[in-house]
Order: C-alpha cells, then sequence, then structure tokens
C-alpha cells in the first residue's frame, strides 16, 4: 500500500489511537505497511505507556515484536523538564522508554521539547532546563543503542517558533536529533519545505500531515501544505530517514480512519509523482 516512490513510509499508531495497540497494529499492517511508529504520548495516545513500569513496558514490547512490522520510532510525552518539579522522575520514565525502544526494535525515541511554556518563568531559562535535563538522558540512549530525538518545532509546546527552535538546538548536546513535524512548522507560519535544508542535517524522522497556519489537525489536503515540495526538499537534502505518516485530525470528513489512511496515501503519491517529475 505504501506509494512506490515514498518507500520508507511508516504509520504512527496515533493515527488509531482510538484503538487498543493490537488493534491498531493489525489496522497498520492491513493497510499495506511495513513499518510502524508508536505512541507514548500522555492523555492522547497511550499504546506504550509513557509512564510505564519496567514490566509494562516488557509486556508491550513483546506485542511489538509479535506483529511483524519494523519499528520506525516511539513519540513520546512521559513530562519534561521546564515546567515539572519532580526531574528525576520524568528522567527515569525516559530512562524505561529507552530500554523499551531496544527491547521493541526501534531505533529512535521522539521526546517532546517541553511542556507547554510557563508564563511565570522566562523561556530562555526553560529551554536551559529541557537542553540540560536531557544530558544524562542522551548518555542512557549512547548505553542502549537508541537515537535521542527532540520534535521542535512543536506549535503547542514551548518550543512553538522557529526562533525557539533555533535556540533549542543550539542548546542540546550535538548527539541528539531532530523530528522535523511539517505540520508544527506550517502551524506555526512557517515553510516546512524551504525551511527543511536548514535543518536537514540534523532531522532523523519527518511527520507527515496537513495543516494551516494555527491549526495542525487537518486532513491530507484539506490544508496548504505543499507536499510535492516538500517530498523534492527532502530527497534534493539527501535526507535517508523514515517517512511517517501521523494523521491526528478532529472533525474529518472521512467515514473512517482507514478511508482517510487511503486518501493521504493517494494524495502522497501524487505529490511523490509531481515531485519527481519536476526534478526532470
Amino acid at each position: 500500500m505504501s506509494p512506490p516512490a515514498l518507500p520508507r513510509l511508516s504509520c504512527s499508531t496515533i493515527t488509531f489511537r482510538d484503538r487498543d495497540l493490537p488493534r491498531a497494529l493489525e489496522t497498520i499492517a492491513g493497510l499495506g505497511f511495513d513499518r510502524v511508529d508508536l505512541g507514548a504520548l500522555a492523555g492522547l495516545c497511550e499504546h506504550v505507556p509513557p509512564t510505564g513500569t519496567t514490566a509494562q513496558l516488557s509486556a508491550v514490547a513483546a506485542r511489538v515484536r509479535a506483529a511483524s512490522l519494523a519499528v520506525t520510532g516511539v513519540n513520546a510525552d512521559p513530562g519534561s523538564f521546564n515546567t515539572r518539579t519532580d526531574h528525576a522522575g520524568v528522567r527515569d520514565a525516559m530512562f524505561r522508554l529507552l530500554d523499551f525502544c531496544a527491547d521493541a526494535g526501534s531505533p529512535r525515541l521522539v521526546l517532546t521539547c517541553g511542556d507547554p511554556e510557563d508564563p511565570g518563568v522566562p523561556a530562555a531559562e526553560q529551554l536551559r532546563r529541557v537542553a540540560g535535563g536531557l544530558e544524562p538522558v542522551l548518555d542512557r540512549a549512547g548505553d542502549v543503542g537508541v537515537e535521542l530525538t527532540v520534535e521542535a518545532p512543536h506549535y503547542l509546546r514551548l518550543v512553538n517558533t522557529l526562533a525557539r527552535t533555533d535556540a533549542l538546538l543550539a542548546a542540546l548536546a550535538p548527539g541528539i536529533t531532530q523530528a522535523w513535524d511539517v505540520s508544527h512548522v506550517r502551524a506555526a507560519g512557517e515553510d516546512p519545505a524551504g525551511l527543511f535544508p536548514r535543518f536537514a542535517s540534523r532531522v532523523a524522522t519527518v511527520h507527515l500531515r496537513d495543516a494551516l497556519a494555527g491549526d495542525i489537525r487537518r486532513p491530507m489536503g484539506l490544508g496548504d501544505i505543499d507536499f510535492p515540495r516538500v517530498l523534492r526538499a527532502v530527497r534534493t537534502a539527501g535526507y535517508r530517514g523514515p517517512l511517517v505518516l501521523e494523521l491526528e485530525t478532529h472533525g474529518s470528513p472521512f467515514a473512517s480512519k482507514e478511508e482517510e489512511v487511503r486518501s493521504a496515501l493517494s494524495h502522497l503519491a501524487a505529490a511523490s509523482a509531481q515531485s519527481s517529475e519536476e526534478a526532470l
């Protein structure tokens, strides 16, 4: 089902967050995908429990391995360091998620760029807390052979502008890579295709969902992201990481999520073909 021109296309279980993990994995495989991204977002998609115990995470890893889908990443929100007081608890949850990644065969753990901004603390201080808090997590990631990645920008989080993205990336240890979600870039009022070359050397995963300025949740084709340009920018930059279809839309006009995914695949196939033709 994945378009031949997009051989690295993965589907996030966030797309099917209304189902339990076994059903979500079965649906994704049934749609023709051979790769999956796993959601571990507190209160949103807990297919992987973001603050789960070692035993709970071990049981989930066994289910993931049994599904015979290659895992491209775990998109997680176990808490952050800019607003929480229990930083040790947040760090330990991240350690357990790294162990889960190693157990489930995920090459990377993708974390948020912080909780929503705390208006009582200067943003620069919050950015320093996030960067400092992630340093020991990066050390643990190296120990277990998992890449540590941060999603920035994120329209609904601390790092919700291009300026803050630049500031966070400059503060982070060089070994921490970047997740590039085109919907969050566009929602921030920016051009995800035009900006991609500036960040490409650090990007480890690209999330695909349509958007408008100020709105990250649009079915594919009902936002204004120019996906032919996005795919051309990704290809021209020599990016070789995964492309993740992450449809987290509300008020979708489709009768089912399966229908929405099939429509998105058709949209991306057409965009890929157009981007290839324009490159000739």
